[in-house]
């Protein structure tokens, strides 16, 4: 069965195919990294929000909104469209909890591919990578940019912003 037939005929919400692929994870938490502090530079996201990667971009309700959320609007905007689907923005801490074994085997081997580093004893994140691989793949280029502009949101709000604006536990 060709690939793309797979996906239409998924069940949307579980998105099965892309929860059982580390290496993807592994990439999309490196997105998430280099956008967060280009270069390593400024300041660096800490190990917890990395956890919020998979699970947000993996579920394609969440990443279509990102997609058509400038990356200029922020975290709270992307929040905000779903004020009529609250239970959409509430089951982030679930799908976190249901993908952290996912999320570990990504941060994983992203750390022995050279991706990313992790200061032991800040639990900053650090990218070792500038640029992005080339993707032909419609839904990967948008799991990427989904990536991105969370480390971007991310960047300009505290640790405890973020859990606010998304009803979650870090």
């Amino acid at each position: 069965m060709e690939a793309s037939t797979r996906r239409s005929t998924q069940d949307p919400s579980e998105d099965i195919y892309l929860v059982q692929n580390p290496a993807l994870g592994a990439a999309l938490v490196w997105r998430f990294v280099e956008a967060y502090a280009p270069k390593a530079a400024g300041k660096l996201p800490v190990l917890p929000l990395l956890f919020l990667v998979l699970p947000i971009v993996y579920r394609k309700e969440l990443r279509d909104v990102a997609v058509s959320t400038q990356i200029s609007s922020g975290l709270r905007l992307f929040a905000g469209k779903f004020k009529k689907e609250q239970e959409v923005l509430y089951g982030i801490q679930s799908r976190m909890l249901r993908l952290k074994k996912l999320s570990l085997s990504s941060i994983s081997i992203a750390l022995h591919c050279g991706l990313i580093s992790i200061n032991t004893e800040s639990a900053e994140i650090s990218s070792l990578r500038q640029k992005a691989p080339k993707h032909d793949d419609d839904d990967i280029k948008h799991m990427m940019r989904t990536a991105e502009k969370l480390g971007h949101w991310c960047k300009e709000l505290t640790l405890p912003e973020v859990q606010a604006i998304l009803r979650i536990k870090l």
